[in-house]
C-alpha cells in the first residue's frame, strides 16, 4: 500500500502528490466558499516540503481574514483550485477533491463554522472552530 497519493486538476495538466493524509478539514471561511465555488473547501493541511506539483498553476493573491496575503493557485486551463499557501510558508493547504473517491478521509475539523448555513452538521469527531 502505498503511502502516498496523486490527484489532478479537472484537465489533468496538474498533478498532486502528498503523504496520505489522516483527515481533512473543511473551511467555510468567505474567501474558501467563493474560490471553491461551494460551501465549504476540503483541504488537506500538508507540510509544504511534502508537496510535489507536476505542472504551473496560476495564482491569485488576496488578504486573508488574519489580514495577512492568501496565495491561491489554480489550473489556469480548467479553473480547477489546487492549493493555498498562507503566511506561515512551511505548510500548504491541498484541495481535497483533485483526489480519487475513496481517498479522502473523514473530516478532523471544521473551520470558520460560525459561517455554516443552519442546516450543515459537524461531522462526528471533527471538532467545531468559529474561526481559524
Amino acid at each position: 500500500m502505498s503511502d502516498t497519493i496523486t490527484g489532478s486538476c479537472n484537465c489533468g495538466s496538474i498533478t498532486v502528490t502528498i503523504p496520505k493524509p489522516e483527515g481533512v478539514v473543511l473551511c467555510h471561511c468567505i474567501n474558501c466558499r467563493k474560490s471553491s465555488g461551494s460551501l465549504t473547501s476540503g483541504n488537506f493541511s500538508t507540510p509544504t516540503k511534502d508537496v510535489q506539483v507536476k505542472g504551473e498553476p496560476s495564482q491569485y493573491k488576496n488578504p486573508g481574514t488574519s489580514g495577512n496575503e492568501v496565495t491561491r493557485k489554480f489550473c489556469g486551463n480548467c479553473g480547477s483550485p489546487i492549493l493555498t499557501v498562507i503566511a506561515d510558508p512551511s505548510v500548504v493547504f491541498v484541495k481535497a477533491g483533485l483526489f480519487d473517491p475513496h481517498t479522502v478521509p473523514a473530516p478532523s475539523a471544521h473551520l470558520f463554522a460560525r459561517n455554516m448555513e443552519d442546516w450543515e452538521i459537524i461531522h462526528e469527531g471533527a471538532s467545531r472552530l468559529e474561526e481559524q
